[in-house]
C-alpha cells in the first residue's frame, strides 16, 4: 500500500481524523449541553446549601475543564488533518508541517495541564465530599494521572519529533542546491 498520494495510507488517515473531529465535537456539545441542564437544575433547587454550592462550582469548573480538553484535542486533530492532507499531496518536506507539529506539542503540553488541574480540582473535591468508593476513587485519580502524564510526554515527543523533521527539510534544501 502506498504511504503518500491519493488512495493511499495518509489520505485514509486524513478521512479518519475528519471523522474524529465530527465525533469529538458532537461529544463536546452533548457535554456541555448536559453539563449545563444538570448545573442549573441543581443550582435552582431548593436545598441548596453553601457546601451544596461550593460542590456545584467544583463540579462545574471540572466539567469545564474535561470540555477545554475536548476542545484542545480538536485543534490538535486539525493540526494533524492539515499534515496528512500535504503527505496526500506528497509535500514531504514542507515547512508548513513543521508549524503544525509544533502547535501539536504545545496544544498536547496544554492539554497535560488541564488535565492536572482537572486531578486536583478531583483530589479537594473528593477529599471534602463522602466518596462511595475508596478503590472508585483511587482508579478514577490514577486514570487522571495516566492522561497527564500521557499528554506531556506527548508534547515533548512531537517536539522533539519535530526537531528532526526540521534538520531533516535542512539536508533536504542543501541536497537540492547542490545537485
Amino acid at each position: 500500500m502506498k504511504i503518500l498520494g491519493e488512495k493511499s495510507l495518509s489520505s485514509k488517515v486524513e478521512k479518519g481524523l475528519k471523522i474524529l473531529f465530527f465525533i469529538i465535537t458532537l461529544l463536546d456539545i452533548i457535554t456541555l449541553t448536559f453539563t449545563s441542564i444538570t448545573l442549573f437544575s441543581e443550582f435552582n433547587s431548593s436545598s441548596m446549601r453553601n457546601n451544596y454550592l461550593s460542590k456545584i462550582v467544583l463540579e462545574g469548573t471540572i466539567s469545564c475543564i474535561f470540555i477545554a480538553t475536548g476542545i484542545v484535542a480538536l485543534f490538535i486533530i486539525y493540526q494533524f488533518i492539515k499534515i496528512f492532507r500535504n503527505l496526500k499531496q506528497n509535500k514531504l518536506f514542507e515547512k508548513k508541517n513543521t508549524d503544525y507539529l509544533k502547535k501539536v506539542s504545545k496544544l498536547s503540553i496544554i492539554i497535560g495541564f488541564l488535565y492536572l488541574t482537572c486531578l486536583i480540582g478531583i483530589s479537594i473535591f473528593l477529599r471534602n465530599y463522602n466518596s462511595l468508593n475508596l478503590l472508585t476513587d483511587f482508579l478514577i485519580k490514577i486514570l487522571i494521572l495516566v492522561f497527564t502524564v500521557a499528554f506531556f510526554i506527548f508534547g515533548i515527543g512531537i517536539k522533539i519529533l519535530n526537531e528532526i523533521y526540521k534538520k531533516a527539510i535542512e539536508y533536504k534544501e542543501e541536497n537540492d542546491f547542490t545537485i
